[in-house]
C-alpha cells in the first residue's frame, strides 16, 4: 500500500511573502493559499496511486489550526489543532514517503522568504550533531528515523536549495516563488503554482521507492539550540534532562533524532522511565 504523509508550514505557501500573512492582519488570505497548496499536493499524491494520505497542520499560529477546513479536498485525513504527542504526529514506519508543503528556509538564509527556525523572535541557530538545520532539516531527520524519505518540498527557491543540500538530487521540489529579499518574491500565479505542486507530487510518489531516508548517525543524538536572549532559557535551568552550555544555549541529548525533537518541543516531558 502506498501511503503519503504531508506536513505543512505557512511561510512557504504560494503568494505568501510577509509576516502580516503569517500571523498578522492578512493571515486569512494566507490560510486560503496554504489550503489550496495542500489540496494540490493531496490530489497529486492520489493521482500517483496513494491509497492513504495523512496531512498535519504544522504551522504554530492559531493553535495549529491553519487550514480552511471547509475548503479541504476529499481523499486525505487531516490532523488539526494543538496537543500533539509527537513532533511528527501520525507518522510511522508504514508510510511510503513524506511531503513538506509550504516550508521556508532556515534562520540566516540570505534573501529567503521569512527565514527562521521555529521562532524568528527567539531562535538564532539550531544544530543536530553539529550540523546546522532548520525546520525542514528537523522534519527530514525525524522522518528519517522512522525510515520514511521526504520526497517533495514546496516553497521558495532558497528552501528548494536547502532541501537539495540535505537530500541531494533525489528530492523533488516545487518552487512556487523566487525570493528577492525576506519580504518579497517573484511569485507564480495561483493556478500555475497549484498545477506545479500537483505535478511534482505525482513525480515524488512515483520516485519514492528509489529514495533513501536521511538518518542521523547511530548513537546519541545531540540537539543544540541557541536562543536570542538569556531570559528565554530561564525555564531550562531547572530541568534535569537538558544541559545548559551557556546562558543562551540548551543541549538535548537523546537516543535518536525524533526523541531529540520531541524533547525540544516539550513533548513526552518529563521523560518516561525506561
Amino acid at each position: 500500500m502506498t501511503k503519503v504523509y504531508i506536513t505543512t508550514d505557512l511561510e512557504g505557501a504560494s503568494g505568501v511573502t510577509q509576516e502580516s500573512q503569517s500571523f498578522g492582519e492578512r493571515y486569512e488570505s494566507a490560510r486560503a493559499s496554504l489550503t489550496r497548496d495542500v489540496n494540490a499536493a493531496v490530489l497529486g499524491a492520489r493521482d500517483a496511486g496513494a491509497e492513504q494520505v495523512v496531512v498535519l497542520d504544522g504551522h504554530g499560529h492559531n493553535s495549529g489550526y491553519n487550514f480552511v477546513y471547509e475548503d479541504l479536498v476529499d481523499g486525505a485525513r487531516y490532523h488539526l489543532g494543538g496537543g500533539w504527542t509527537s513532533y511528527v504526529q501520525g507518522l510511522d514506519e508504514s508510510f511510503t514517503c513524506a511531503f513538506a508543503v509550504a516550508y521556508h528556509a532556515m534562520a540566516g538564509t540570505r534573501g529567503a522568504i521569512m527565514d527562521h527556525t521555529q521562532s524568528s523572535r527567539a531562535i538564532v541557530h539550531l544544530w543536530l550533531n553539529d550540523r546546522e538545520i532548520g525546520e525542514l532539516g528537523m522534519f527530514v531527520y525525524a522522518a528519517g528515523h522512522l525510515g520514511v524519505p521526504v520526497a517533495l518540498v514546496t516553497g521558495d527557491d532558497k528552501t528548494a536549495d536547502e532541501a537539495r543540500a540535505l537530500l541531494g538530487d533525489q528530492v523533488v521540489t516545487a518552487v512556487v516563488k523566487y525570493a528577492s529579499k525576506r519580504t518579497a518574491a517573484l511569485c507564480l500565479p495561483p493556478g500555475e503554482a497549484r498545477e506545479l505542486i500537483r505535478a511534482k507530487a505525482i513525480e515524488a510518489v512515483k520516485l519514492a521507492p528509489t529514495m533513501q531516508p536521511l538518518r542521523a548517525p547511530d548513537g546519541e543524538c545531540v540537539l543544540r539550540v541557541e536562543y536570542l536572549r538569556s531570559e528565554m532559557c530561564e525555564g531550562f535551568w531547572a530541568r534535569t534532562d537538558v544541559e545548559m552550555l551557556d546562558a543562551r544555549t540548551v543541549v538535548f541529548r537523546r537516543a535518536n533524532a525524533l526523541e531529540a525533537m520531541n524533547a525540544y518541543c516539550g513533548l513526552h516531558y518529563p521523560p518516561v522511565a525506561g
